[in-house]
């Protein structure tokens, strides 16, 4: 029997393939972890939205427009600290308040929203 060379790869070539599809695998896998991350980001500013706008929606609807109000909030599996904290409005000559509106995820320092909500005075005010 002779031995001919063309019948595959040798040991080295198969290393070198191996090691190309390490490295393309390891940037796969940082890829996906980052998106996962952004998704998770995104997730709670979107909740934590929903939560301001509500209670901008709530404060409109109110007839006591307290001056600094807050409170904890369970939405999506998760606890939200809230807090509305009034201003006067000066260019509108008074005639309209306006809130400030955070949300918190809980155990983190910066707020995930921020809402800025302008609220007209009733006739009872």
């Amino acid at each position: 029997m002779k031995y001919s060379g063309d019948g595959g790869f040798t040991l080295l070539e198969v290393l070198i393939a191996l090691a190309l599809l390490a490295i393309l695998m390891a940037g796969l896998i940082k890829i996906t972890a980052d998106n996962t991350k952004n998704l998770w980001y995104l997730e709670n500013k979107t909740i934590a939205a929903t939560i301001a706008a509500n209670h901008a929606l709530q404060l409109r609807l109110a007839t006591e427009k307290p001056e600094n109000q807050d409170g904890w909030e369970e939405m999506a599996g998760r606890r939200w600290y809230w807090q509305a904290k009034r201003g006067v409005t000066p260019s509108i000559g008074g005639s309209v308040w306006d809130y400030r509106i955070e949300v918190f995820l809980e155990g983190d320092k910066s707020p995930y929203a921020g809402l800025l909500s302008y609220i007209p005075l009733g006739h009872d005010q």
